[in-house]
C-alpha cells in the first residue's frame, strides 16, 4: 500500500490530487463519526481539495460557493479557517509542482521571455505585498506563484503572505453564507456556469480543456533542470 502511494503513476498533478483526496476522505470519515457537528467542515475539506486541484482551471467558481454553503451549518470562523487549511495544503503542493515545471528544460523558453523577466523584476520590488494582493483579489494567483518561484522567493514567506491575503476573503464568503443563506441551487448554478464558460472558451480556442496556464510549458518529463 505504501509503495503504491509513493510510486509515480502519471502526471504529478493528478497523482497528488487523487492520493490526497483519498487520504483526506478516509480521515474525514473518522472525524465525522467521532464528531458529528464537524460534518460540514469535513465535507468542505473533502470537496475543497478537488476545487483547488488540477480541476480548478475548469472549475474556477467552485471553492467559494462551497464555503458559502458550509457556513449555513457551521460558524463563519470555523469555516474560514477550514477553507484556509485546505487551500494552504493545496498551495504548498502547487508550489512544488510549479517549481518542478518552471525550473525544467522545457520551460526554458518561458524564463527567457523579456516580459517574464520584467515581471519578475517588478515582483521583486515588493514580493510579500504582491502575494497578499494577488491572494485577496480576483487576480490570477498562479501568476504570483510563478513569479515567486522564478524570483527564488522564500516558500515560508510566500505561504504566510498567501494566508494573510486569503483568510479575510474566505471569512467574507463564510460570513455572507451564514448571514444570507443563499439557496444551494443558486450556488450549484454558479459552479456549473463558471465551468461551462471556461469549457466553451477553451474549445473555441482549440485549447486542451484541462490545460493549466504556466504548466502548459511542460507536456512530459521536465524533471531535469537547465
Amino acid at each position: 500500500m505504501t509503495s503504491w502511494l509513493l510510486r509515480v503513476h502519471g502526471d504529478r498533478r493528478w497523482d497528488w490530487f487523487l492520493r490526497g483526496t483519498v487520504v483526506v476522505g478516509l480521515a474525514g470519515v473518522v472525524v465525522a463519526l467521532a464528531l458529528p457537528p464537524a460534518i460540514p467542515l469535513v465535507w468542505l475539506t473533502v470537496l475543497g481539495i478537488p476545487a483547488n486541484s488540477p480541476l480548478s482551471p475548469v472549475l474556477p467558481t467552485a471553492f467559494e460557493p462551497l464555503i458559502i454553503e458550509a457556513a449555513k451549518f457551521a460558524s463563519p470562523l470555523a469555516v474560514s479557517f477550514t477553507a484556509l487549511a485546505v487551500y494552504m495544503y493545496t498551495e504548498y503542493v502547487n508550489w512544488h509542482l510549479y517549481a518542478w515545471v518552471l525550473h525544467g528544460k522545457k520551460a526554458g523558453w518561458l524564463r527567457r521571455q523579456r516580459w517574464v523577466q520584467r515581471s519578475v523584476g517588478y515582483f521583486a520590488r515588493a514580493p510579500f505585498a504582491s502575494v497578499v494582493v494577488f491572494a485577496f483579489t480576483p487576480l490570477p494567483f498562479w501568476a504570483a506563484r510563478g513569479l515567486a518561484i522564478l524570483r527564488g522567493y522564500s516558500l515560508r514567506a510566500f505561504l504566510v503572505a498567501t494566508a494573510l491575503g486569503r483568510w479575510p476573503r474566505f471569512f467574507l464568503y463564510a460570513w455572507l453564507g451564514h448571514a444570507l443563506h443563499i439557496p444551494a441551487l443558486v450556488l450549484v448554478l454558479v459552479i456549473v456556469a463558471g465551468g461551462a464558460t471556461v469549457f466553451a472558451l477553451r474549445l473555441a480556442r482549440g485549447q486542451e480543456v484541462l490545460a493549466e496556464t504556466v504548466l502548459d510549458a511542460s507536456v512530459g518529463d521536465v524533471g531535469e533542470a537547465d
